[in-house]
């Protein structure tokens, strides 16, 4: 039987919360780590009235690469970035207009009272996915992360830090810590024992960036077949890869993800080889490769690949040179930049594909669960072979 989210003790959090106003005591950068009972760090940074429990490493890395992002980068990478986040959302002060049914059930249910214009709303967002309802282990984290800030609002407040303005200077200073060019410390706060305790952690933000994988040849057989293979002199590919810009419905339903498209160009003939999409790169991203050997086999091996997309030089990086290609990082290119401007807006505005509109119900915003069956489409298999 599945566990029961123990709403009642989550919204009645979320109530004290709002009343107790800590959003006035800490700003959006004074980064907190809380540690679950299952050990997993989240990183909380508070805004007015939402906060943001950002998720282990991952959820870290997520959080630092879109506040360190300048102002330069552009509406795709950036869009991506927002997408790469893992982390818990509440979100509150919302009036009933801004929650769905199922929202506004989980709180009738929960029994904790609110006036209109107050409801909470939680959500668990996943990276690559879109915001979800949260599940009965990220309701149990929720209601740590509620009882650590609360504490964490009395306990800085002996530290002199009574609002946004103030640092955590006089709690360093307490533990004798000097923070110097490279070294951040964030305060961590974990139970134990049935009462929290503090330490400070450092924060290396240079430690951490996403890796993405990369593919090589195990089967030496197949690396010798495609060694061997002649390529035809002066042939160029180019291959991008990235992140569609609108949610889908995945295979097995459930949240709407956000797929990694693989696309494969002859710049030669001006011609597009290969459109290929899957849903979970980190597992699928084999199929990448398979789609690239089909197209030495039908249209002979390439000399070199010119790369697009952050993906697409660590996926080659290795297996390429393992069949005798050269791969090298397309950088800025008007061509390929335009033939993926076509192929997004061919897929999110024809007609043909009324299933990929947002209306049609890959949004959050409506009744989740009802419209999203899967024979309307949004699976990414059936655009692969297109």
């Amino acid at each position: 039987m599945e566990k029961r989210m123990d709403t009642h003790t989550l919204y009645s959090l979320a109530k004290v919360y709002t009343e107790s106003a800590v959003s006035s005591v800490f700003s959006e950068n004074d980064l907190i780590c809380i540690i679950a009972e299952d050990k997993t760090p989240y990183y909380v940074s508070l805004v007015d009235s939402a906060f943001a429990a950002y998720r282990g490493e991952k959820g870290l890395t997520g959080y630092l690469a879109l506040s360190l992002s300048d102002e330069q980068t552009d509406s795709f990478e950036y869009m991506e970035m927002e997408q790469e986040q893992e982390c818990l959302l509440c979100l509150f002060n919302n009036s009933r207009e801004d929650i769905e049914e199922a929202d506004y059930q989980a709180i009738v249910d929960s029994g904790v009272s609110f006036d209109d214009g107050m409801y909470p709303q939680f959500r668990s967002k996943l990276q690559y996915q879109y915001p979800w309802y949260i599940e009965e282990h990220e309701g149990k984290d929720l209601i740590q992360i509620f009882r650590a800030v609360l504490f964490a609002k009395e306990y800085f407040a002996s530290y002199k830090k009574t609002s946004r303005t103030n640092s955590f200077s006089y709690w360093l200073d307490s533990l004798n810590l000097k923070e110097s060019g490279g070294k951040e410390y964030i305060p961590c706060i974990e139970e134990q024992d049935g009462s929290f305790v503090v330490t400070a952690r450092i924060l290396q933000d240079e430690a951490y960036g996403f890796s993405y994988p990369q593919a090589f040849f195990t089967n030496e057989e197949k690396q010798r077949y495609y060694k061997r293979m002649k390529s035809r002199p002066g042939k160029i590919l180019y291959t991008a890869t990235g992140m569609l810009p609108e949610p889908m419905l995945g295979e097995k339903g459930g949240r709407p993800l956000f797929p990694i498209y693989q696309l494969v160009y002859d710049p030669q003939a001006h011609q597009i080889l290969d459109i290929f999409m899957v849903e979970n790169y980190e597992q699928e991203h084999g199929a990448c490769i398979s789609h690239l050997l089909e197209i030495f086999e039908k249209e002979g091996k390439p000399q070199a690949i010119h790369c697009f997309g952050k993906r697409t030089l660590p996926l080659l990086e290795k297996i390429a040179p393992q069949m005798g290609i050269m791969v090298v990082d397309g950088g800025k290119n008007e061509e390929i930049e335009s033939i993926l401007m076509d192929m997004m807006h061919d897929l999110f505005t024809e007609e043909g594909h009324e299933h990929h509109h947002h209306e049609e119900g890959c949004s959050c915003n409506h009744d989740h669960g009802h419209h999203h069956h899967h024979g309307d489409g949004c699976s990414c298999d059936h655009h692969s072979e297109e």
